[in-house]
């Protein structure tokens, strides 16, 4: 059950609003964005809208933006909640949205997305395509899937990890982290993208959020491919029962910012 599953796009849209990890990563995105005189914002996997609607509170009057996902079930939730004339989504791949949408955009904004597309390198060279220059680039990372970032697991997901290992039977294998900062700098520089900023933030929560964080099936599939759904809720529910879901947790993030070089 991926995210283009419509279940997956309700669970998914009532953790975003009822938590509050989303409203935290949202609320720094548009301010290092500094959306004040945008006039044309593209949402780079906007999810069920989130992000859309957080850059509507602080765009003008004229501005636009549109939001893009590559799952339609999420892109169809998003258009159910959404009122504002000057909003607007499709259906595209991250490194595809030049094909779809015609620019000029002068912010990007990618919420908690960035670092699972296959390969940044095509989606800095479409978004390129349809930005202005001067555009700024914004979009955040979770410190774990940040080469050479520090961060450490919470009690939950140690317990996580070891239901996972009695369930499949097989070692648990920790996600290595995907993004190196030299790296994504070079393939953004090829694309006309410069590094600018790097922020280091972190979320002051509780454990109880990571845990509703696995109820999103596409979540768990991830950690738990091969598992039958019931088998996946299970495990997580058994991992909860261990842990205190009041606890807090400190989870930092890395906010990229990048501007459109002259062509």
């Amino acid at each position: 059950m991926g995210w283009e599953c419509w279940l997956n796009a309700e669970i998914y849209d009532r953790f975003v609003r009822e938590r509050g990890v989303y409203r935290w990563l949202n609320a720094h995105l548009v301010e290092l964005a500094r959306l004040h005189g945008a006039r044309r914002v593209l949402d780079l996997g906007c999810g069920t809208g989130a992000t859309t609607r957080s850059c509507l509170a602080l765009l003008g009057p004229e501005a636009t933006i549109v939001g893009v996902d590559a799952s339609a079930a999420m892109i169809e939730v998003a258009r159910a909640n959404e009122i504002d004339p000057r909003a607007s989504y499709l259906v595209c791949d991250a490194a595809a949205v030049d094909q779809v949408t015609e620019g000029p955009f002068d912010r990007v904004v990618c919420n908690a997305a960035f670092w699972q597309f296959p390969d940044s390198a095509p989606v800095f060279d479409s978004i390129s395509r349809v930005a202005s220059t001067g555009a700024r680039l914004v979009f955040d990372v979770p410190a774990s899937q940040v080469v050479g970032e520090s961060h450490r697991l919470h009690p939950f997901q140690v317990c996580l990890a070891l239901e996972i290992e009695q369930a499949t039977g097989h070692p648990f294998q920790r996600r290595a982290a995907v993004v190196d900062p030299d790296h994504l700098e070079q393939q953004a520089s090829s694309t006309g993208w410069e590094l600018v900023e790097v922020h280091r933030l972190a979320y002051q929560g509780h454990q109880g959020e990571l845990v509703d964080l696995m109820t999103i099936p596409a979540m768990s599939d991830s950690l738990m491919p091969g598992l039958p759904p019931d088998q996946r809720r299970e495990v997580v529910r058994r991992a909860a029962e261990a842990v205190d879901r009041s606890e807090p947790i400190h989870s930092p993030w890395v906010y990229f910012v990048l501007e459109r070089r002259a062509r």
